[in-house]
């Protein structure tokens, strides 16, 4: 039986900033539906590995294929438009404007407002703690509830791959659990996910496949159940 295309797949790919290289010859493949981590310490080049396939980052070399299309060069519009949504870091919310705002800057360039204002009621039906604070200007909202409606602004686009960018930082116990849970399930709903973690104990609790980037490369790529036996920490 032949193997279903990778949805993902990255080849020898080489991205930085200006002339610094953060990435060389990182390769790395996402099958349809997968759930997968990046690991590695800070400055390993996490960030700038999701932010190339968003296009966010120059990519220098190399191959982005996503769909079994190639994305390298395309703007990161037109990345959005063809399915990956990248939620970052610092979640990068407009603060002055209001939960529901925030949610409809997700797809500004959507001309049809009936799906819009039903994508908002379904995502407000899953988060209904932000259908509470619907007016509520987003800089007022916890850290556990800007990074759900981070999350949130990315699923407006309908994507069928979601990137996050150590989803569990500056958040509470409560929240790290809640904020992991929602990755779970909404992978087990058909969206794909790769998200960069810093540290293992939570990530390898919910990904399957595990990546670590140390110095811009790879240095292991497989199942999270191998992951310790390739010498590297399991979580507590």
């Amino acid at each position: 039986m032949t193997s279903p295309l990778p949805l993902l797949q990255i080849e020898t790919l080489v991205a930085g900033h200006g002339r610094l290289d953060v990435l060389n010859d990182v390769s790395l493949a996402l099958a349809p539906g997968e759930l997968a981590c990046v690991l590695g310490p800070p400055g390993a080049g996490k960030t700038t590995l999701l932010m190339a396939i968003a296009g966010l980052v120059r990519a220098k070399r190399g191959s982005i294929r996503f769909a079994n299309e190639e994305i390298r060069r395309k703007r990161p519009s037109d990345i959005l438009a063809r399915g990956i949504a990248y939620v970052p870091q610092n979640r990068l919310l407009f603060s002055n404007l209001s939960v529901r705002e925030n949610l409809l800057a997700g797809v500004w360039r959507e001309p049809d407002r009936a799906r819009i204002e039903a994508d908002v009621t379904r995502l407000f039906e899953r988060f209904p703690s932000l259908k509470a604070q619907a007016t509520q200007s987003a800089g007022k909202l916890s850290s556990g509830e800007r990074q759900r409606l981070a999350i949130a602004r990315a699923l407006m686009s309908r994507p069928s791959l979601l990137l996050l960018d150590e989803p569990s930082s500056g958040l509470a116990a409560p929240d790290v659990d809640d904020v992991f849970a929602l990755l779970a399930e909404l992978n087990s709903e058909g969206t794909a996910v790769v998200f960069a973690e810093k540290t293992t104990r939570e990530a390898l609790r919910i990904a399957r496949h595990v990546y670590v980037l140390e110095q811009g490369r790879i240095t292991f790529g497989g199942e999270a159940k191998h992951f310790g036996a390739a010498g590297f920490a399991q979580p507590a």
